[in-house]
């Protein structure tokens, strides 16, 4: 990265489904520090695979803020930066880390460099997975863990 060449993300838009936000796959390499050397279609298939299920995760909230009035995820209010709200924040971190974590298995088969411990580590996956899981748990208003009974 450091030798002067830069490097050439893909810009290739996610139309998602018109409440959560659109996505860009550029956005998800430089947010998540993706090697450059990743195939670019496994990423936007990655991509792709975790919008629908974090999309089916969050059907109820959806639902619940288009009744309330808020035709999209960037109309709630909320706290903001350049732009961009809490909740439009909290989706893309989710997606991401939960696309990243996906993606990690083929790190080890696809990228031809050594190893980066932090990033290629066994529970580096597992980081990831939890990191969204909280993620998404906020989003609907829960703590960080609940008890139940079974």
């Amino acid at each position: 990265m450091f030798n002067g060449n830069t490097v050439d993300y893909r810009d290739a838009p996610l139309t998602n489904d018109g409440f959560w936000p659109d996505l860009n796959l550029r956005e998800f390499q430089v947010n998540r520090k993706l090697p450059a050397d990743l195939d670019n279609d496994m990423l936007a298939n990655a991509l792709l695979a975790t919008v629908a299920e974090i999309n089916l995760d969050l059907q109820r909230l959806k639902l619940r803020l288009q009744a309330t009035g808020y035709p999209t995820a960037a109309a709630v209010p909320g706290i903001s930066i350049n732009g961009s709200t809490a909740l439009v924040s909290q989706y893309k971190k989710a997606v991401y880390a939960r696309a990243k974590a996906d993606l990690l298995g083929e790190y080890a088969t696809l990228v031809s460099r050594a190893p980066n411990p932090g990033q290629e580590s066994p529970d580096a996956r597992n980081r990831l997975l939890a990191e969204a899981a909280v993620v998404l748990r906020n989003m609907k208003g829960l703590k960080r863990a609940t008890v139940r009974m079974i």
